[in-house]
């Protein structure tokens, strides 16, 4: 910055897809905004990470190793997609029109078991609707019973439970035993249905990946607001409110006067700056009890998709479960690019055994991949990898379990402002919570807020219920509500029961790894 003190009209905090797109959203409605956004790390992009690496045509493509997935039902991803003239590619479709093999049937007396677990989920979702969940015994009551505890009790056959074990490993980064009932609940509460567990071709977010990698959105959203109105290697350590307007503090030691704040990064960060007045220990103690997941993404470039060779299936996208002794640790899948140069990728979460040395963790995962492909798993061109445990300022990928005890706060209590402080990140999204799109609505709802405030003729209410898109809404496809947000719970179980469809025995690694169709989007 040029001077150690600046002024402007509104801070964001957080370069990612939720603070830029906040700041998009107030240039969009008010080009005289005074907007500055400040990045703690070296670069904009947050929890999605574009690499270059040596490809099979000689040259040098394009991998994410964050979020990467976008999918029809996701409203807001699509609409800043055709904004910037992004292209998107589906990687497992057929070409020539064929359907991919379809579900075979369950054992009758796992159906019954799955559905019938289905009826009491959806009854203890309707003794919560409408409810204020902090004054609710109900709300209690499943907060302080783990998920695991409820399955145990409700689910007879060993088949569905370790469909419900398999899909929550892989969909949250966690056991069943380590979430409460109650976030389960809230996590599935917009999605519409829980008979997508048993429906997993009708709702998918994982549908496409963008080519040329998803940061290009975050370059895209920079340009719209302006460079020089991005400031990246200023962690904000102070944010100071009264009655005049707020000053944030980074530690270099700049300062911005500005009348409203908009505060994007993950939730243990806005716990970890300090504030005057203090925020309420509720709310502190709220942001403090979201952890994120430990997660690896991983990408390998090859010559060659040997793995189309053995099954004709696999042209047309390969996913697969990685297992060790322990169960499923991870997943792989075809992640040949837009350009059709071959490669794999996939993540891994933590596990006994796994090393936190790069170079061993390499190994370790190239292991697991032989477990499943065979030796020519080895001849690569090029291995990148993204521990996003380790990653300054992000301290994990995925959003997590709410810490047992502070689920029935999570709803709303997040995302309620603090004098003029808003907060947007897609933990605070009400719909794809934890995905990109969930980011994207999180920062326009966040720049709502805010323009209610400093622009009163231009938003007449806060509410997200009146939000839409800055421009171009009617070209945004219609989609009914139960699409928006399925593919962030439906996609583990409905893959977990596709897997279970085609296996003969769950004890069998061998087995487990074969033929299972789950790609899931690396947020």
């Amino acid at each position: 910055m040029d001077s150690l003190v600046n002024e402007c009209d509104v801070v964001v905090i957080g370069a990612g897809l939720s603070g830029l797109s906040a700041a998009y959203y107030l240039h969009k409605k008010d080009k005289g905004l005074r907007i500055i956004v400040l990045e703690a790390k070296d670069r904009i992009g947050g929890r999605t990470l574009t690499r270059q690496l040596a490809a099979a045509d000689g040259t040098k493509d394009f991998w994410d190793l964050g979020g990467e997935w976008a999918g029809r039902p996701q409203p807001h991803l699509q609409y800043l997609l055709r904004k910037f003239n992004l292209n998107t590619f589906n990687p497992v479709r057929p070409h020539d029109g064929r359907q991919l093999s379809d579900l075979t049937t369950l054992t009758l007396q796992t159906r019954c078991d799955l559905i019938q677990f289905t009826w009491k989920l959806k009854s203890l979702q309707r003794k919560l609707t409408g409810v204020d969940l902090k004054m609710s015994v109900n709300a209690l009551e499943y907060d302080n019973c783990s998920f695991d505890k409820y399955k145990e009790e409700n689910l007879w056959t060993q088949t569905a439970k370790t469909i419900v074990d398999s899909a929550c490993k892989c969909m949250f980064g966690l056991e069943p035993s380590e979430m409460s009932l109650l976030y389960f609940l809230m996590y599935v509460k917009a999605a519409g249905g829980l008979e997508i567990f048993l429906h997993p071709k009708e709702f998918t977010g994982s549908e496409c990946r963008i080519k040329g990698g998803v940061q290009q959105l975050s370059s895209h959203l920079v340009q719209k607001i302006g460079k020089k109105c991005v400031y990246l290697s200023q962690p904000v350590s102070h944010i100071v409110q009264s009655i005049e307007g707020a000053r944030v503090i980074t530690t270099n030691n700049v300062q911005v006067l500005c009348q409203r704040i908009i505060l994007a990064i993950p939730p243990h960060h806005i716990a970890a700056i300090n504030y005057s007045p203090p925020l309420a220990p509720a709310k502190l103690g709220l942001f403090q009890s979201v952890p994120l997941a430990f997660i690896v993404k991983f990408a390998v470039t090859y010559e060659e998709a040997f793995w189309k060779k053995d099954n004709d299936r696999h042209h047309y996208g390969f996913q697969a479960v990685l297992d060790n002794d322990e169960g499923p640790v991870g997943i792989v899948y075809d992640a040949s690019s837009g350009r059709g140069n071959p490669a794999l990728a996939g993540f891994i979460s933590s596990f006994q055994g796994l090393d936190s040395d790069p170079k061993n963790r390499r190994a370790t995962i190239m292991r697991l991949i032989e477990k499943l492909l065979g030796p020519e798993c080895q001849k690569i061109l090029e291995f990148s990898q993204m521990d996003w445990s380790k990653e300054p300022y992000n301290g994990g990928c995925f959003l997590r379990s709410i810490v047992p005890g502070a689920t029935k706060y999570f709803n709303n209590e997040l995302r309620e402002p603090f004098d003029r402080i808003h907060f947007a990140g897609t933990e605070t999204a009400t719909v794809w919570c934890g995905f990109m799109n969930g980011a994207i609505q999180s920062g326009f709802r966040a720049a709502t807020e805010v323009l209610y405030h400093l622009r009163p003729l231009i938003i007449t209410s806060p509410d997200l219920e009146v939000l839409h898109l800055p421009d171009d809404a009617q070209e945004t496809p219609q989609v009914k509500q139960n699409w928006l947000t399925w593919a962030a719970v439906g996609m583990g179980f409905a893959s977990a029961v596709y897997f279970l469809t085609k296996t003969n025995t769950v004890s069998s690694s061998t087995t487990f790894v074969k033929n299972i169709r789950l790609v899931f989007d690396g947020r």
